[in-house]
């Protein structure tokens, strides 16, 4: 109890002191002019201190720039990632939508065309496609459980396809017009010349049997001639790309451009009550 009485009486005592020698020193350096002591050695005691104090606050400021510089990128990654992740998906929408639209306007013309046609029709989604470079065909959704049977002519708004060479009970094979194996009863509009338009591995069909004197050139429409017992007359099939002559042959060498996409099909129509004849019939529909 006494040593703490003592203690407390000494602290007192030096806190004392320190007071009046601030006093004091703060008296001695608001009377003493700028070249006095106190004056000086504040003044060499700011040069010293001064370098140092910038340095800290440059290294303090440098790491708050580091600091701020790796948050500010790591926040630009998230959102770029963010960024990425919502234009992936706005990207899928976009090719979802733009492929219902485009069957939206296919339905449409199909439709459309199919008022137009004399013909009973029936439409059918394409569910499969030949493997192979050798076989041109496709497998659609319909079979005879729908009434379809072989030899059917397949179409679109744009042109001929094919026609039907197998059938199951709810699937069908159509062989595309340029199958090596397909051959179509066929005319030129500008000439009124028939010929066997035969399918080639080259994606162009050769338009058979037109004489070397004809006059069919570049540009004109080719259609069903009707003569073959198994496509109607009148359904479009392509254009002429490319004739010559060769040699001694009594014929043109033709080549057509079908008018329908094949790499582009998704809807067809079958048509179901064809004008059917016997094969090689002498007449046209």
């Amino acid at each position: 109890m006494y040593l703490h009485s003592g203690s407390r009486k000494k602290n007192n005592i030096t806190l004392g002191l320190l007071v009046i020698l601030s006093i004091f020193i703060l008296t001695i350096h608001f009377k003493e002019g700028p070249d006095g002591l106190l004056h000086r050695i504040q003044r060499v005691s700011i040069g010293i201190t001064a370098p140092l104090q910038a340095g800290v606050t440059k290294i303090i400021n440098s790491f708050s720039s580091n600091v701020n510089f790796i948050t500010d990128v790591f926040n630009l990654r998230e959102e770029n990632r963010k960024l990425k992740k919502e234009n992936e998906k706005l990207k899928h929408k976009f090719i979802f939508y733009k492929e219902i639209e485009n069957e939206n306007s296919r339905l449409r013309k199909l439709i459309g065309f199919e008022e137009r046609l004399k013909y009973r029709t029936l439409p059918a989604q394409i569910i499969g496609k030949s493997s192979n470079d050798w076989q041109s065909s496709i497998i659609i959704d319909k079979g005879y459980a729908d009434g379809l049977t072989k030899n059917m002519p397949v179409f679109t708004s744009d042109g001929l396809v094919g026609q039907i060479v197998q059938v199951a009970p709810n699937a069908s094979q159509v062989q595309l017009i340029l199958d090596q194996k397909s051959g179509v009863g066929v005319q030129i509009l500008s000439t009124g010349e028939t010929g066997v338009l035969q399918g080639q591995i080259n994606g162009f069909p050769e338009l058979e049997f037109i004489s070397k004197n004809s006059e069919v050139k570049v540009g004109d429409e080719i259609v069903t001639s009707g003569l073959g017992g198994v496509f109607p007359k009148g359904i479009l099939v392509g254009k002429v790309v490319s004739l010559r002559i060769d040699g001694y042959s009594l014929n043109k060498q033709i080549y057509v451009k079908p008018t329908v996409d094949f790499s582009k099909l998704g809807e067809i129509l079958i048509i179901t009550n064809p004008p059917l004849k016997p094969p090689f019939a002498g007449e046209e529909e």
